[in-house]
């Protein structure tokens, strides 16, 4: 068996066990949570702080393990489980994303520039995914001292490198060596209670991107904000 085959069989395996798993820990998931609420609303003032606190903790565990499992299961279905390909506006889709991040928007009063965007060959639900993986998490990592600033570009000049598209912030930047760390599952920079989230926006982008036979990357520094490229084969 070629080199290629091997690594694209044992990907759809690795894929085929994530979903196995995380469809199994679902439901003993889901039973603590309920259990754990019951319990909260039955001992409702009659905890002492140490107990009330040891409970919330506890069930907030559990409801990170679920967004993590759900997460999970995003990731592990993106090659077995993801739709055809058809001709997707762009411009359509960032809309529809920015449409949904509206209030995140507002609330920090970010600026959003969108220029004219190309049509590609691609999975239309999982370009919505992608693309909102990048600007939610220009919004989340912006700056506290100046107004957040997000831009949407494209370079489409034809031949093989096909159309990049430029997501870019003035954030506050990573540091150019963890430009790859970024893209891994569950891979953090910053404490949670600082930036909230699991860690699997950008490896999901990522996964979709090179599941379209495309790549993404960025550079950054910090206080520099971060450039997310997306390559995307342009569409026939």
């Amino acid at each position: 068996m070629a080199e290629p085959k091997k690594h694209e069989t044992a990907g759809r395996e690795m894929d085929q066990f994530l979903y196995a798993v995380s469809h199994d820990l679902q439901e003993p998931l889901r039973k603590v949570c309920t259990f754990g609420e019951r319990l909260a609303a039955k001992l409702a003032g009659r905890l002492d702080s140490a107990a009330g606190d040891d409970l919330a903790r506890m069930l907030g565990a559990a409801r990170r393990g679920q967004s993590m499992i759900e997460g999970l299961l995003v990731l592990s279905r993106i090659e077995t489980g993801g739709g055809p390909f058809t001709q997707v506006d762009l411009n359509t889709t960032i809309a529809g994303v920015l449409d949904n991040l509206r209030d995140a928007a507002d609330a920090c009063g970010a600026e959003v520039e969108v220029g004219p965007l190309p049509a590609v060959r691609a999975d239309a639900s999982q370009m919505a995914l992608l693309f909102a993986a990048l600007l939610d998490n220009a919004l989340k990592f912006r700056s506290p001292a100046i107004r957040p600033r997000i831009r949407v570009a494209a370079d489409c000049g034809g031949g093989a490198a096909g159309c990049r598209i430029v997501v870019a912030d003035n954030g506050i930047g990573i540091e150019p060596h963890h430009a790859e760390r970024i893209f891994t599952v569950f891979q953090r920079l910053h404490p949670r209670d600082v930036y909230p989230g699991l860690g699997l926006g950008l490896a999901i982008a990522r996964r979709i991107a090179r599941r379209h036979g495309g790549e993404i990357a960025v550079e950054s520094a910090p206080d520099q904000g971060s450039c997310f490229v997306v390559t995307l084969p342009a569409a026939d």
